[in-house]
């Protein structure tokens, strides 16, 4: 998941590969913060609003606010712990800026793309299948966003090479 949330690496000694850590920490705090917000907004939806949520609505979202938060609490600790050990952090630093590493991460990444088309498809060829126009909406719409999400940060990123 590293390559999918966090920019290559591309530190050439452990001194640069610590200030990629401590980034790479900053996004866990913003994991952590995504996690709490969405446990307070659907508490307080669910306890000082006349809007009804389900208790099984009211637990997955808190489950998965309650997830981003401990998820993010493991990566900080994880992060910490690697900027302690010089030997590992010169170890995940030849990992993480290998080729092959690099090359794996981005053909796993489009390959997924792949498949989330392929699934957006079905899914939009289900919804004028059944004539259920939100089906059909919403598989075009995320087509569409995501291809031009791509399209414009292709864009981005030309300008910046």
């Amino acid at each position: 998941m590293r390559s999918l949330f966090c920019p290559v690496c591309r530190a050439k000694n452990n001194e640069e590969y610590r200030e990629v850590l401590r980034k790479r920490r900053f996004r866990f705090f913003l994991f952590i913060l995504a996690g709490l917000v969405t446990e307070a907004v659907v508490l307080y939806v669910h306890f000082c609003t006349e809007i009804a949520v389900s208790e099984y609505h009211l637990g997955f979202l808190v489950g998965l606010g309650a997830g981003l938060a401990f998820g993010g609490l493991v990566g900080i600790l994880k992060i910490c712990r690697h900027l302690k050990d010089e030997e590992k952090l010169k170890e995940l630093r030849l990992k993480e800026t290998d080729e092959r590493e690099l090359e794996m991460g981005s053909l796993a990444l489009r390959g997924t793309a792949r498949i989330l088309l392929g699934v957006l498809y079905v899914l939009l060829v289900l919804g004028g299948i059944l004539a259920n126009n939100m089906l059909l909406c919403l598989g075009w719409g995320l087509i569409i966003i995501y291809l031009l999400s791509f399209v414009l940060l292709r864009k981005y990123y030309e300008s910046k090479f």
